[in-house]
């Protein structure tokens, strides 16, 4: 069984963005599954970067939509990924310098976007469907 199991209350409703979604969550399986055959050490940093790099692009994509159609938490929402952004961008520093706990960074992996995604994505996919569906 995956790490992180993905599951239908990860669905918000919108394919495209339902499809970024499972991309994020093979991704966190993929450096999970890295770290446990290195013995819990950061064997491919560059994983981390694609997975920032692939979140940024996810992140623009979700912001199009809200921009698009005047969701009104548009500024909320912004500052939760920017918070993602930001803490990435520190494990990604700590992993060059071998200050990483990687338990500890796949844990907010999987909790974050868990709760992000049934959270506030959700609410977002809400608003959204007048528009989309």
């Amino acid at each position: 069984m995956p790490y992180f199991q993905w599951s239908d209350s990860l669905l918000m409703g919108i394919k495209a963005i339902d499809d970024q979604h499972r991309q994020l969550v093979d991704m966190v399986n993929s450096l999970h599954d890295a770290v446990e055959a290195s013995g819990q050490h950061c064997p491919a940093p560059d994983l981390v970067a694609r997975l920032k790099a692939y979140a940024a692009e996810h992140f623009h994509v979700e912001e199009g939509y809200m921009q698009a159609f005047g969701y009104p938490e548009f500024e909320a929402h912004l500052k939760e990924h920017q918070y993602f952004s930001d803490a990435v961008t520190t494990f990604e520093d700590n992993w060059a310098t071998d200050t990483a706990n990687p338990a500890e960074v796949l844990d907010f992996l999987k909790k974050w976007l868990t709760e992000h995604i049934t959270g506030v994505d959700v609410q977002m996919g809400r608003f959204l469907e007048d528009y989309l569906r």
